[in-house]
């Protein structure tokens, strides 16, 4: 099979970030020469009066409870891939509201290795963690019938390794994020084996994921450890305005209101007579 817009299910997950997630949203719809073929469906899980429905994406999935940024994360990931499984479209792209595709064609280039891979999910390797990224995923809606839903449990080999019990007490949630309960999951759903060795180091953490091969395609992620740039896929996990900008510019990605507003540019008016369409072209009544 190969890349069909018409085939993906986008799915965009945030409880802050708000600026960032109405940028993305206008840089998929209005840049992607594509875009408008893309299904897209916003989980959001805080007040509503910071972020409006019905700004361009397909489906609005509001949930009133937000649990933080750990278990606000696995609600947003339960509650879309839930809602993306139930319909027809047969891949699943997830990720925060502030990852940017910069580029279309960097979307593309991303999710057809992840076609052509044939395997169930996608994401970035952590070099050192040894395990993936949750911040982008890629996924067969079939596999998420499979998966889901997804649990807040820690493998206890991961536990038990000295090397990341150092590593997480530097962190805000320890073993309790969104990348340790990914991994406790996918390995239960597919009935795959624990690794019950005491490990020291973080290069011995590679033989727990190991089993996991076959159905995980290592998607490219640069710059450990922030991993905030990729150029293969022009993507983004960014949080400063001014490189934001510079992306934005230098990709020409400048079609939306707001992202004509963040860039300071100005915002061309529709003429009389006519009537500005959902991807800002003008045409005439």
């Amino acid at each position: 099979m190969t890349f069909d817009p018409k085939d993906i299910h986008v799915v965009l997950i945030g409880n802050s970030r708000v600026k960032d997630y109405i940028l993305n949203l206008e840089l998929i719809r209005y840049n992607y020469e594509y875009g408008l073929d893309l299904w897209v469906t916003t989980v959001y899980n805080s007040y509503l009066d910071h972020l409006s429905s019905a700004i361009g994406e397909n489906t609005f999935i509001h949930l009133p409870d937000n649990r933080g940024y750990g278990y606000g994360a696995l609600d947003g990931f339960n509650e879309g891939l839930s809602f993306a499984a139930a319909g027809y479209r047969p891949y699943i792209a997830i990720f925060n509201f502030d990852v940017w595709f910069l580029t279309g064609n960097g979307f593309k280039i991303a999710m057809s290795e992840f076609i052509e891979s044939g395997k169930d999910f996608a994401a970035g390797h952590h070099e050192s963690h040894k395990w993936c990224m949750t911040d982008c995923m890629f996924f067969k809606r079939e596999f998420l019938e499979t998966l889901l839903p997804l649990e807040d449990k820690v493998l206890e080999e991961r536990k038990t390794n000295a090397w990341l019990q150092n590593e997480m007490k530097g962190t805000e949630l320890g073993f309790m994020n969104m990348e340790e309960w990914f991994l406790w999951s996918v390995k239960h759903r597919l009935e795959l084996p624990d690794n019950n060795m005491n490990t020291t180091s973080n290069e011995e953490l590679e033989t727990i994921v190991a089993p996991l091969e076959k159905h995980w395609h290592r998607l490219q992620r640069d710059n450990h450890p922030w991993y905030r740039w990729t150029d293969k896929y022009k993507l983004a996990h960014e949080h400063e305005d001014d490189i934001k900008r510079n992306y934005l510019l230098k990709y020409n990605q400048t079609e939306g209101h707001n992202i004509k507003r963040f860039l300071g540019q100005t915002i061309a008016h529709t003429e009389v007579g006519g009537m500005k369409t959902g991807d800002g072209k003008v045409i005439k009544i």
